[in-house]
């Protein structure tokens, strides 16, 4: 009985057995089809390279933007963003897995890819993903948690400190080192420009800075030390210095040499981060200095009083000076013929005169009542004698003709401190001298 007929007639024209190979390479070829599409459901890009590390196989038809077909033959090489050999360089004997690399993208962008990786002959055969999304997300994640540290640590160091002087010192000390910045200033503003309140380093190019109240609070300005130029709003461009600025006043600002990469936006939030606490130590120094003035200082002349004065002499006295002491006379009949107002301002403008023969490290006070006290600060007998010399002369009362033209005089004796001597000691000789003055001229005040 014969066999069934054939599927299908062989062909005349083509060779014996070919009949049977045609439906082998269909199977073939649809096999390879079906894998290259189950493996793209799991992978973004398919490859094989050769023993030189060209492309012999890519799927699908376009990779990263460059269609597939124009990199087949090509260094694989060339797809990297950086410098190194790159994944495809490495020629793996070994499955490799979890394997990352950037690649140029067609339109100048970059892609981050997983490979996973096997030998394949001389070359290589990988698939891999796209990773783009969740590394970018890694990284702003890991920025954040440096920045968080870096700010947390700043943090911590002003905490540690005595005071908030202290405190804002050591964190603008710390700044530059955190930013890896030439230097750090913090601003206030003093009418229409910036003063440098606390400096780290160098002087701050306060000249390439706006003028106070064209910088909104919570803003960020920046620019570059190159050209001068600065913006403000958003941070675009590669500056190399950023000013934070803030609702009580006080900026604070980083630079960077020229030569050196630009701040970039993560240097420029930790700024913005550190400025409002910052400030915030700034007022509380002020208000300290405010609180300590009015503990140590007399409102009536804005001289120091008794206890600001004897403690400020006693850091002064040991490097050696003369210490004047002033009685004011005819306070009373003054007060009595003219008014407490007139004697007011006889105290006010003995504190004039005391405070313009006061130098730099001199110390002028009211103790009290009627008396004052000048510390000229390293003189000797003859240079507190020439310097005093019309300190107590008499005088007219600015703005009370009626007082008369020696309405505001003053009897005054000098005492040299001595090595070694208590300040208390120092004060009532100098008050002792000042008396024996006064009873030599007779008693001026009646």
């Amino acid at each position: 009985m014969d066999g069934p007929p054939p599927l299908s007639p062989p062909s005349p024209d083509l060779p014996p057995g070919h009949a049977a190979r045609e439906p082998l390479a269909s199977a073939l070829l649809d096999s390879r089809a079906r894998w290259r599409d189950f493996a793209l459901l799991s992978a973004d890009l398919l490859f094989e390279t050769d023993a030189e590390g060209r492309f012999t196989f890519l799927a699908p038809e376009t990779v990263l933007g460059h269609p597939a077909e124009s990199l087949i033959g090509a260094p694989a090489v060339t797809l990297f963003a950086g410098p190194g050999p790159g994944v495809f360089g490495i020629g793996a004997f070994r499955r490799q897995r979890m394997t990352k690399a950037w690649l140029e993208c067609a339109d100048g962008s970059t892609a981050c890819l997983e490979f996973t990786l096997l030998r394949h002959g001389e070359g290589l055969r990988g698939s891999a993903r796209d990773v783009t999304a969740a590394e970018r997300r890694s990284e702003v994640v890991a920025r954040a948690l440096r920045r968080a540290n870096a700010l947390g640590r700043l943090l911590r160091l002003g905490q540690r400190q005595g005071g908030a002087e202290a405190a804002l010192g050591a964190m603008l000390a710390a700044l530059p080192a955190a930013l890896n910045c030439q230097g750090a200033a913090l601003l206030v503003p003093e009418g229409e420009s910036w003063r440098a309140a606390h400096v780290v380093n160098h002087p701050p190019p306060l000249h390439l800075l706006p003028p106070p109240g064209t910088l909104a609070p919570g803003s960020l300005a920046t620019g570059s030390l190159a050209t001068g130029s600065l913006t403000t709003g958003s941070l675009a461009g590669t500056p190399h210095h950023a000013v934070a600025c803030t609702e009580a006043g006080p900026c604070l600002l980083a630079w960077r040499d020229p030569q050196e990469p630009p701040l970039d936006s993560d240097d420029r939030e930790l700024l913005a981060a550190l400025a409002l606490p910052m400030a915030a130590l700034k007022g509380e120094v002020l208000r300290q200095k405010a609180l300590t003035a009015a503990a140590d200082g007399d409102p009536l002349t804005g001289l120091l009083n008794r206890r600001g004065f004897t403690a400020a002499l006693e850091r002064q006295v040991a490097a050696g000076g003369a210490l004047v002491f002033l009685d004011l006379d005819g306070l009373k009949p003054l007060n009595d013929r003219l008014g407490h107002e007139a004697g007011d301002a006889a105290l006010r403008a003995m504190g004039a005169r005391l405070r313009a023969a006061a130098a730099r490290e001199d110390l002028a006070a009211r103790l009290g009542g009627d008396e004052f006290c000048l510390w000229l600060h390293g003189a000797s007998q003859l240079e507190a004698e020439c310097r005093i010399g019309t300190l107590g002369a008499p005088g007219p009362l600015p703005e009370w003709p009626e007082a008369g033209p020696a309405a505001l005089r003053a009897s005054l004796g000098v005492a040299m401190a001595r090595s070694g001597e208590p300040v208390a000691e120092l004060l009532a000789r100098a008050d002792a001298a000042m008396y024996a003055a006064k009873r030599a001229l007779g008693d001026r005040r009646k």
